[in-house]
């Protein structure tokens, strides 16, 4: 049996009132270097505090490093259409050298629905928004034709 081990970089914060957020390129090669195999972004639009956005900080983490995986930890696809999904993780793909992890999620109950109304979705239909992006998804990153 394998087990592969990753940690979540310093990408938000647990108190607004005190917002302190992590070195991510020390974080990801710090990673590297004691053998880890994963580094994780976690992806919120709107959080109780401070929070990078994900795609930035896996491509940072992707610049400063050679080996280790970069991962969504879980990447909220029913906040973005599809197509710039595909784009966004086409690209890390890509600029990674494939080391990109998929997490995909539909969003917690307890984050509320702030990140949903400021994109002007339904909460109520994050979970079909999810399944209809991962039905496209697959032949969206390839660049093969597909029907929204």
């Amino acid at each position: 049996m394998t087990l592969e081990v990753g940690i979540i970089l310093p990408t938000s914060t647990p108190d607004p009132a005190r917002p302190i957020l992590g070195d991510v390129r020390a974080a990801a090669r710090l990673a590297e270097q004691g053998g880890l195999d994963s580094v994780w972004s976690t992806d919120h639009l709107a959080a109780s505090g401070p929070m990078l956005d994900s795609s930035v900080v896996l491509a940072t983490a992707a610049a400063v490093t050679d080996r280790i995986r970069i991962g969504y930890g879980v990447m909220l696809l029913a906040l973005r259409p599809a197509a710039w999904a595909a784009k966004q993780i086409a690209t890390l793909q890509y600029v990674s050298g494939d080391r990109l992890i998929l997490g995909v999620g539909t969003g917690n109950p307890v984050h509320g629905d702030a990140a949903w109304r400021a994109v002007g979705a339904s909460f109520a239909e994050r979970g079909r928004r999810t399944d209809e992006a991962l039905r496209v998804l697959p032949d969206l990153v390839a660049g093969r034709p597909t029907v929204l």
